[in-house]
Order: structure tokens, then sequence, then C-alpha cells
């Protein structure tokens, strides 16, 4: 047992025990975050920052249906009594919600086994290493072009997250993770004077997992320059190819929009749809947080439901929402563990390489970068700014910048032609690169 969950168990119990003493179920979360953080700029730390978090939270559920919750940011057994004592005092206040209740006990515990979450030796994590390795990158940037003139915000960070959860119906659960991670973001100049700026990192849950300085680096630079000489290109309607790195942002978007608290408030246009086909038969999507050393692992939710693999979409047909347990009730749904949102949500890859991609897409818009917020999940409706390249007869011909697309996110989901084999690495959502059809391009 480590000393700060010797020191949390007896919290977790007193605040149970005034809970019970008051007739309430409920449950009790104390949490623990240490983080680092450095800026780098121009090969000097510019900024380094630490700080240590914690805190409990003690919900209280009535007999009467009634809920609230009290939160202290200081665990210690006099706070935990006290914080039971004002989450009893006002539940009696609250609403009556049919919906509100604990976890089922069958659903809760711990699942994966060792699932790889933390680095045995954080405590002795080596920053001065971190922060050695984003300023080779910044340096290993400045290598890869001459244009390249400037660094902007580069840096370094690690941290250690503590969850533990007990319940009146005997739930007592803990998990813990680490991370480390370093970028370089850096700016380009042309002899005309257009700026491009291009930034990549690398993130794991140890330091031994860490990409190098030197293709962190390399790749930030690439990205710096490769939108130089630019151009718009006429508005109508064409095929696209989602670089992998924007088919993740647009597979982030489905994650909100099968969130169960969007769901029974009517608020996501995958209302309604379980067991309707609303993809492409190229689309399977799974959650999985039980693979081992991943970002988004955790052997439970943060409602201490066990953590199990789920998937939402096969072939196109939607199976199941994400939800956490007021959602799960409210919806008649399964319980998923989804107490905190996605862990590993991941777009299964196919065959296509990105060179097959680029073929099949013949003449169409490469997409790199996408900006802006344009998205309505009630009415599925997107569009946003993006940056990319015109492909021609299946090659990379010119720059483009200052377009829009637009399309519907359900005619956008039976889109999707093809799928490629090079899944976004490190990251805790996850897709290939892919090809669309239904965007509406905005240019000249």
């Amino acid at each position: 047992m480590s000393p700060q969950q010797s020191a949390v168990a007896p919290c977790l119990e007193a605040a149970l025990a005034v809970l019970s003493a008051a007739g309430c179920g409920g449950m009790v979360y104390c949490h623990r975050r240490s983080e680092w953080s450095a800026r780098v700029r121009q090969g000097a730390i510019e900024r380094i920052e630490s700080a240590l978090t914690g805190g409990m939270t003690v919900t209280a559920l009535n007999s009467g249906n009634r809920g609230a919750s009290a939160t202290s940011t200081v665990v210690s057994l006099e706070s935990a009594r006290q914080v039971a004592e004002q989450a009893v005092a006002l539940s009696a206040w609250s609403d009556v919600d049919e919906w509100r209740g604990l976890p089922p006990g069958e659903e809760c515990g711990m699942a994966g086994g060792d699932l790889q979450l933390s680095d045995p030796g954080y405590g002795d994590a080596d920053h001065e290493r971190l922060v050695d390795a984003a300023i080779a990158a910044e340096r290993s940037a400045y290598a890869v072009d001459a244009r390249i003139c400037l660094s902007h915000r580069s840096g370094a960070s690690a941290s250690r997250s503590e969850l533990w959860v007990g319940s009146t119906a005997g739930v007592a659960l803990e998990r813990a993770g680490t991370s480390f991670g370093f970028h370089a973001t850096v700016v380009a100049k042309s002899a005309a004077g257009e700026r491009q700026s291009g930034s990549w990192h690398t993130s794991a849950r140890t330091l031994a997992g860490l990409r190098s300085a030197a293709e962190v680096g390399a790749e930030a630079g690439r990205r710096a320059v490769r939108g130089f000489d630019w151009r718009r290109i006429p508005s109508g309607s064409c095929r696209v190819l989602l670089h992998r790195d924007v088919a993740s942002q647009l597979l982030g978007t489905l994650a909100q929009a099968v969130s169960g608290g969007l769901v029974f408030r009517g608020a996501t246009f995958l209302a309604g749809k379980l067991g309707a086909v609303i993809a492409s038969p190229a689309v399977t999507i799974t959650d999985d947080p039980l693979l081992p050393g991943r970002l988004g692992s955790r052997p439970c939710d943060g409602e201490g439901v066990r953590s199990r693999v789920v998937t939402v979409i096969a072939q196109g047909r939607l199976l199941s929402y994400l939800v956490d347990g007021y959602a799960a009730r409210r919806l008649t749904h399964p319980y998923t563990g989804h107490e905190g949102g996605v862990s590993n949500w991941s777009l299964a890859a196919g065959q296509a390489s990105f060179e097959d991609l680029l073929r099949e897409l013949g003449t169409g818009l490469l997409v790199t970068g996408f900006q802006g917020f344009g998205v309505d999940l009630a009415s599925g409706s997107f569009s946003k700014g993006v940056s990319g390249f015109w492909v021609e007869q299946g090659r990379i011909s010119h720059p483009v910048q200052e377009v829009t697309v637009a399309g519907s996110l359900p005619e956008l989901l039976l889109g999707i032609r093809t799928v490629g084999n090079d899944p976004l690495e490190q990251a805790r959502i996850s897709a290939p690169s892919l090809i669309i059809d239904g965007f509406t391009i905005g240019g000249t």
C-alpha cells in the first residue's frame, strides 16, 4: 500500500460512515495530481511550472431520490466528515430525479490486469532530460530548412494522476497513471515575408516510450515549410482525402456525438439511431481502455465502473452509445464505463497505403489541417476552414489555404470510401487517413 493510499483510505471510510449514518447512499472521490512543465525558446528555458493539486468530492443520495455533492481541496479526516455532512444537508434541497443512483456492484471493479499505466521512476523523473529533448527537437527543426527562424512555445511536460473511489455499496478502488511528452513548434519565413508554422509532438505513459527528439523536430520543420506558395482553389464539390491528423479530429467529433448525455437530451444527430446503419461499411469504431501502456487506458472509469472494450460502430452499424451511470439508467442502456469520456477511441485501419489513397483520389483536395469550430452536433452540420494540398492525377500539385469544407455529418459518414493503413500513433483518438465523398469546397 502506497503512503498516499494509506492516508486516503481512512478519509474515504470516514465520509462513507457519515453518509450511512444519515441514511444516505453515495460515493466518495479523492484525487491527487502532480504536474510539471517547461517552455523553451531559441535553445533556452523560458518558463518552468510545477503544481500539486488534489481534493475530495462526496455525493450524497437520500431516500427521496434527491442528491447533491460537496467538495474540498483538503483530504483529511476532518474535511472528509465536514464535506460528507455538507453533501447530506444539501441533498435535502435538491430536486427529485428518478435517474439518480449508484452503479450496481456487479458493474464495478478493476479490469485488464497490469495495464502498464505508470512509469515506476516517475518520482525520480529526469526533468532535465525532457528539457534537453525539447531543445534538441527545436534544433532538429531548424536544420530542416534555412527559412525556419523562430521557435514558438516548444516545451515538455510530465504528470502523475491518482484517483480513489469508494461507495456505500461497497466499491473501493484506486487507479493511477503517468504521462510524459515534449513538442516543437517553429516558424518559417520566406524571402517574400510569408510566414508559416509547424508543430509536432510525442506523448507516452513512460519516458522510454517517447519518440526521439530528432524525429519530432524534423517533422515539425517539414510541417513549417510545406505550406509556402499556397493557392486557393475554385469552389465546388470534389472528393476529399483527410490526412490521419484531421481524420482523427473528425473521429473526436463522432465521439461526442455518441455520448449518452447528448443522446438523452436529443442534442446529437445520432439520438435514436441504435441499430441503424449510420456510416459506410468500411467504418468500424471501437473504444478499448484495456490496451497496455496506451494513453487512454484505464481499469475503471471515474465512477468505478469496470472498463470493457466497446464496439460502437461495426461495418457502419451503430451498436452502442458511450454512457456514464446516469445516462445508462436514463437510456436503459448497458453500462459501458465512460464517466470521463472515451479511452482509446479508434477507427479500424484498412489496407490502403497513403500512396494508394492519393492514386485513388486522383484529382481532389488533401486536407492536412482544420481551423475553426463549425460543428453542430444536433443537426449534424459541419463546416471548417482547412489547409492542405491540391492533388492532380494522384500527385500533390501545390499547397492550399484559405478554403473551407462543409457537409452533413450523416452524409459524410456514409461517404467514407476508403480507409488507410496509417492510424495516428501516440493518441487517445486515432484514425487512419481516409477518402470521403460529400464535402462542398468553398474557395475562390
